[in-house]
């Protein structure tokens, strides 16, 4: 009599096993890339630094950023309080006024003029001054309309120039985020396995090749047990 005791999950078991053992070098690799492969960690090392270098620059351009919108904040209030000194400019020249109506407009010019110097003194960013003397209204005087205008054109103009820096900022900030994206990625793929794949992929192998080695041993006995009924 001729036994068949080839075993047919013999094959499944050694395709999980090879299977299981790739996953487990993977998982080793990841781990031990630093000690395998000098190349690829020097070049990880080196976007490590890019990707610090990006970051460090990244923080100080949303410093500058944070500079520009406060002084654009304080140069918008320093024009809505200019267009009031304006206002009451105008009105100084009406000839229907009094003496008690000129000095209560040249007390609220005042007051108003104080309120933007107290502005220009105080709009800093980190304690460090945003504002210098070129925005100051100390100069301006009631019955001068012309100097009121042209120091609205100048917290214009001083507007514009802060509003394009804060936009050379924000695309340079853009442009580093690219840059950590992209390189962030860069070092991944060189530096990483993607260590949650990997284990899943090891247990799962791991799984199926114990069911096989269980499913192996049942019939081992099974033909055990057949084979001592055979021969008595």
């Amino acid at each position: 009599m001729k036994l068949n005791t080839q075993y047919q999950a013999l094959p499944s078991m050694n395709e999980q096993s090879t299977k299981r053992d790739k996953a487990l070098d993977k998982i080793a690799a990841g781990i031990q890339l630093s000690m395998e492969d000098s190349a690829a960690r020097s070049i990880a090392s080196q976007m490590q630094n890019q990707i610090g270098s990006f970051s460090q620059e990244f923080m100080n351009t949303n410093d500058a950023i944070g500079m520009t919108q406060i002084a654009d904040g304080a140069l918008s209030r320093l024009s809505e309080q200019a267009q009031k000194l304006s206002d009451l400019s105008v009105r100084s020249n009406s000839a229907i006024l009094n003496s008690s109506d000129q000095q209560a407009l040249q007390a609220e010019f005042q007051r108003t003029q104080t309120s933007m110097q107290n502005i220009v003194n105080t709009t800093s960013y980190n304690e460090k001054p945003l504002l210098d003397s070129s925005v100051s209204p100390k100069n301006l005087t009631l019955s001068n309309q012309d100097a009121i205008s042209s120091y609205m054109d100048t917290l214009s103009s001083a507007q514009s120039d802060v509003g394009a820096a804060a936009n050379n900022y924000i695309s340079h900030a853009n442009t580093l985020l690219e840059q950590i994206t992209q390189t962030s990625a860069a070092k991944s793929q060189i530096a990483d396995t993607d260590m949650t794949k990997s284990i899943s992929d090891f247990q799962s192998s791991n799984q199926i090749l114990d069911a096989s080695v269980l499913a192996s041993a049942h019939q081992t006995q099974f033909l055990r047990e057949s084979i001592g009924r055979l021969l008595g």
